[in-house]
């Protein structure tokens, strides 16, 4: 699930309708709606215990089957610890009492600062340094589910948060969210989802097994997007698709060389050529240094 963020002043106004004062397991306060996906709404939540703040994601689904959203999150994405992927910290089922997301599962995780990667691309433009910094700590995170036989199948700018130098630390950061349609070596296929249409890596497109070689396309396009402003394959989904199964992304003469081989190998339509996460990781940081 990947929320649609709302803007601090609507979501305060929105919080304060939804969430009230109410606590989930006497723990967590909701307040402000963060934003809302397909599958789960996202609210800024006060830790009651210790004191600190978290996304509390609230799904929409009263029961949850094997290959769900909800279940996704707890039995993949609730044993990662990286620095680079948002950590989750809690998840449970919220009472039946009649209130807010009432019976409802949900999944308490850090709250990351600064804003989601989709935001900071249409605010632009996006300083080239920040991207390598920001998109080598996802190849990191990438590099590090993956050797743990875990394919995230959702990368895209909307699910990477990111901060620049000096909003919450000494350099800048991101982290990677939202495994709620990942795959792993143990878990079956997840055939109710396959991705965000103008991410999708072609071997998807063509509805055929992903990997983390997948998840290294759908990186590069984000790398694009984020160097260029637009879309690697614009226009309407299907036509996207289709595009991308027949070529490589049109580079402008903009991208510096050094960027353009790293993101041609990454977008290569035969998944066998493309580079793994860790080259990927160490490629950008020689571009940041």
């Amino acid at each position: 699930m990947t929320a649609t963020l709302i803007r601090p002043a609507a979501a305060a106004r929105m919080g304060a309708a939804g969430g009230g004062r109410r606590t989930v397991e006497r723990r967590y306060q909701v307040g402000a709606l963060l934003g809302r996906g397909a599958e789960a709404d996202v609210y800024q939540a006060t830790d009651l215990l210790s004191g600190g703040s978290a996304a509390l994601k609230i799904f929409r689904a009263e029961t949850a089957n094997p290959d769900s959203p909800f279940n996704r999150e707890i039995e993949l994405h609730s044993r990662l610890h990286h620095h680079n992927i948002v950590r989750i910290k809690r998840y449970g089922r919220m009472p039946a009492d009649g209130g807010t997301g009432s019976g409802r599962n949900y999944v308490a995780a850090e709250l990351a600062a600064g804003t989601d990667l989709r935001r900071a691309i249409h605010e632009g433009p996006v300083d080239a340094a920040d991207v390598a910094a920001w998109m080598g700590g996802i190849a990191s995170a990438l590099a590090y589910i993956h050797r743990k036989g875990i394919v995230h199948n959702d990368v895209k700018p909307a699910n990477i948060m990111v901060n620049r130098a000096g909003d919450t630390s000494s350099k800048a950061e991101a982290k990677l969210i939202d495994f709620g349609i990942a795959t792993s070596s143990w878990h079956r296929t997840n055939t109710d989802a396959s991705g965000t249409p103008h991410y999708l890596s072609p071997e998807a497109v063509h509805g055929q097994h992903t990997t983390g070689a997948s998840d290294i396309y759908a990186l590069g396009l984000v790398i694009f997007e984020s160097l260029t402003g637009i879309k690697a394959f614009p226009g309407p989904a299907l036509e996207s698709m289709v595009a991308r199964t027949l070529r490589s992304p049109r580079l402008p003469a903009t991208v510096q060389r050094r960027w353009s081989r790293l993101l041609l190998a990454m977008t290569d339509t035969e998944p066998a050529r493309r580079p793994s996460a860790a080259e990927v990781h160490r490629t950008l940081h020689k571009i940041s240094r």
